[in-house]
């Protein structure tokens, strides 16, 4: 048979199998059982094994019939093949298969038709055929994509295998001379048509920025990804003069146009239809007659593996040009790792552009410039080098082989910055050397600077190298954890809560080492080594390494919790015990920051402090002692660092304090009787605690201690004996803790210290201002809620009759508004509606 294959047939072995089964079992093994059986598919069955499926014709058969035309295409039919491609490329990205999108086209499945016959659209067929190959291989590569989120299967299409060192470069001047073409073209035609070749031209520049940015990423380079940076600009300019030439946004605005004419103007069309002897058409085929040639949904469906048969989901126009606006900003935004200099800078890098739900290509270019795993195997070779270099070259404006330039007014100073990063990179390395990471990946070197820790290994003795390894797989598990889809990504964060539990372990190791405690002694840090391992695991004796582990832990479960009330898991009666263990977690946070600034670690003067300084001679000439090392200076590195364990207790004591007031809060509307208490049904309330923190429970953590349902009873158990009002007192207080930690943060940020100044990134910065408006907002909902407790009328002996008559209730109700941030609500009062009895 073709490729080799052979059936066997096994109808006999089955029958006797049959025979030998009696009624209720099924032939299975360890892997293969029961529920792996019930998502298997039925290979043979026409409904349920999409490769069985006979009612397309072949490519070759179509080709004949004339669905996919070279010659006779005309502009306009050139622009709307190019549109529809968009189309389909983006409909991928978002989840649907790749044969069913962009492989649909005939001219994409027979490119060498078009070679010589129409060069316009073969360039651009072969550039969205490279773009894809680019984009797979980064999705492959990133690590953060999962099978609900991209489909990656490319068996039986031309696409290039994996695994590759690079994706391919040679389009971007087959692009460049098609580019030049269409120019050309629109010079030498007048009308309409002149305007047609100049959106092909802008459709051709699209494409090959994009795909020169995605191979600047593929670089993982200080110089690919500066070049990427420029031409993704480029891109987004691009981008608006192919949207403003679109024949299907054009169509959809006059179709939107349209409808707002009124049921006459429809009716009036009908008349006019019928009149003419035609009916008129569906909505559907009026959208489909804008629809490009050489598309045919069905044509690849015996490639899509064995998989039950799905529809083709393909996005409109209007969505399809959203989409990659949007990519091209997250990728753009991905870029800024570019100025990440330390973990603390990282991490927050990380945290913003998580925040983005960002697509599967912005996330998985965002994960692949940091992850330290992929860095080195895949450009170690003397070939790979090699490649990268011609790559790069492309990647910042020029073409292999000679290939013409391009490059925009802009770009000139980043394509030399690129070039000489990468030749920085690339002289030192021999070829059977991995090349050194750029600053911002996840590896010893920034974990190093993370626990003001030597670079160098054996520095520190073996238990802190191995403590650095240690926390080098935790923290990539959860920057990984981070660019995940919103659903993955907070599971995985409690599932990475197993590292942590591991990471803490050696850091107590690390910490009571003699090794780490004579360098910390020589790097003259501020901390006294516990003298015993009892001594080290008391609460007042944290070490600094135990103690960086334990912040990074709780901000995780932090996370963990928060990223439920942007997923809408919790109910409202649930809030109170959400946050309170939130504010636990997150004043845990401030504390150890606190706590890592009293230790005044030097961050760059650490690596000095372990080298043995000569000894002095004395005036005979005689060998004297050693020479005792100087105090090493507070540099900017050092500076920066102590600046941000500062801020970062600012800030976590801002949350902290947010988490608190709606803790009050929502415990004052329960006693008011506002939010009542619900009816669990099934559960209760100790039963709704241990599902919500178990996790928490499961790993062996030390620290942060895990919290127990009595202990929240305990810190929740004065409110049953408190008045509304005190409650609702007590929440204003917590706001006003809020707005005073915020001003104290912009006044930082407005300081002239350098370091401070910068210890707060833009973001932030609106964040808190958001925060403030909460707090702001909060604060008035509990002034109103007072005053209506206020106007209630008195009950007579309240103390003596509060056991037999209930407390009246105020005829109000509250909203939750979660639009200015995704984790804290503002809360609205207003007036109960009327009941009609």
């Amino acid at each position: 048979m073709e490729g080799g294959a052979s059936y066997v047939n096994i109808s006999e072995l089955l029958g006797r199998v049959r025979q030998d089964l009696p009624l209720g079992e099924m032939v299975h093994t360890d892997s293969f059982s029961l529920f792996e059986a019930m998502s298997a598919v039925e290979l043979g069955n026409i409904k349920m094994d999409a490769a069985m499926s006979t009612s397309c014709k072949s490519v070759e058969e179509l080709i004949q019939e004339g669905v996919a035309p070279v010659e006779g295409l005309t502009p306009g039919q050139i622009l709307l093949i190019m549109e529809r491609l968009l189309m389909m490329e983006a409909s991928w990205h978002n989840g649907a298969a790749l044969a069913q999108t962009v492989f649909a086209s005939l001219y994409m499945l027979r490119p060498d038709r078009l070679r010589d016959r129409n060069p316009l659209l073969h360039a651009y067929c072969e550039g969205v055929k490279s773009t894809c190959i680019a984009v797979r291989w980064l999705v492959m590569h990133g690590a953060v994509a999962e099978e609900e989120d991209i489909n990656c299967w490319v068996q039986g299409l031309p696409m290039q295998d994996m695994p590759v060192p690079l994706p391919d470069a040679s389009c971007l001047s087959l692009l460049d001379q098609a580019t030049q073409s269409a120019k050309g073209l629109a010079k030498g035609t007048k009308g309409s048509d002149a305007d047609v070749y100049k959106a092909i031209a802008a459709h051709l520049e699209l494409r090959r920025d994009l795909h020169a940015a995605l191979l600047g990423f593929g670089l993982k380079s200080e110089g690919g990804v500066v070049g990427a940076v420029a031409h993704l600009t480029s891109a987004q300019a691009r981008l608006q003069q192919v949207m403003g030439a679109s024949p299907g946004l054009q169509q959809q605005q006059q179709s939107s146009a349209g409808s707002q004419n009124g049921k006459d103007a429809s009716s009036t069309a009908s008349t006019l239809s019928a009149s003419q002897g035609s009916e008129p058409k569906p909505k559907q085929q009026q959208e489909s007659a804008f629809d490009a040639p050489g598309f045919v949904e069905n044509v690849n469906k015996y490639l899509l593996g064995p998989a039950p048969p799905r529809a083709a989901v393909v996005m409109s126009t209007e969505a399809a040009y959203a989409y990659l606006k949007g990519m091209l900003g997250h990728l753009q935004q991905a870029t800024d790792v570019l100025h990440v200099r330390g973990y603390r800078a990282l991490v927050q890098h990380i945290e913003r552009f998580s925040r983005l739900r960002a697509g599967v290509v912005a996330r998985s270019a965002a994960h692949y410039l940091i992850a330290g795993k992929a860095w080195g195997p895949a450009m170690a070779s003397a070939t790979a080098l090699s490649q990268a270099t011609a790559v790069e070259a492309a990647a910042v404006g020029g073409t292999p082989n000679n290939g013409t330039a391009h490059s925009t007014p802009a770009d000139s100073k980043h394509s030399h910055e690129a070039a000489a990063g990468h030749k920085d990179a690339s002289s030192s390395t021999n070829p059977g050397q991995d090349i050194p990471p750029p600053p911002w990946v996840l590896d010893r070197p920034i974990m190093s600077e993370a626990c003001a820790l030597p670079e160098a290994p054996g520095a520190a003795g073996p238990e802190v190298d191995l403590f650095l390894e240690q926390i080098v797989i935790a923290s990539s598990n959860w920057a990984q954890s981070m660019l995940l889809n919103s659903c993955r990504q907070r599971r995985r964060l409690r599932r990475g809560l197993d590292d942590w539990a591991n990471i803490y372990q050696h850091a107590l190791n690390a910490d009571m080492s003699e090794e780490f405690v004579a360098f910390a002694k020589r790097a003259q840090w501020a901390w006294t080594p516990p003298k015993d391992e009892a001594e080290a695991m008391n609460e007042f004796y944290p070490g600094p390494l135990s103690t960086w582990v334990e912040c990074q832990t709780a901000a995780s479960e932090a996370l963990h919790l928060l990223l439920g009330f942007e997923l809408e898991l919790y109910q409202p009666s649930e809030y109170a015990m959400v946050y309170w263990y939130c504010s636990v977690l997150l004043g845990v946070q401030r504390v150890t920051s606190q706590v890592m600034h009293s230790y005044r670690c030097p961050a760059s003067g650490a690596s000095k402090a372990s080298i043995a300084l000569p000894a002095k001679p004395n005036k005979k000439g005689n060998k004297g002692r050693a020479a005792t090392p100087p105090s090493p200076l507070p540099d900017a590195s050092t500076a920066r660092r102590q600046a941000g364990l500062i801020m970062d207790a600012v800030r976590t004591e801002l949350l902290s304090s947010m988490c608190l007031g709606l803790v009050r809060l929502q415990l004052a509307l329960k006693v008011a009787g506002i939010v009542p208490d619900p009816i669990l049904t099934f559960n209760s309330e100790r039963e709704r605690f241990d599902q919500r923190f178990a996790a928490f429970h499961t790993p062996p953590l030390v620290r942060p201690e895990p919290m127990g349902y009595g202990q929240y009873l305990e810190a929740v158990a004065s409110a049953d004996d408190m008045a509304p009002e005190q409650l609702l007192a007590l929440a204003i207080e917590s706001f006003a803790m809020v707005r005073r930690s915020h001003a104290q943060i912009m006044a930082q940020v407005a300081s002239a210290h350098p370091q401070m100044s910068t210890a707060v990134p833009p973001d932030q910065v609106t964040e808190h201002a958001a925060l403030d408006r909460i707090a702001a907002a909060n604060t008035l909902a509990a002034n109103i809620v007072i005053r209506s407790l206020a106007s209630l009328p008195k009950v007579e002996g309240e103390q003596q009759q509060q056991q037999q008559q209930p407390r009246p209730k105020p005829s109000v109700c509250v909203t939750y508004n979660w639009s200015m941030h995704p984790f804290f609500p503002a809360l609205g009062v207003k007036s109960k509606p009327a009941s009609n009895s």
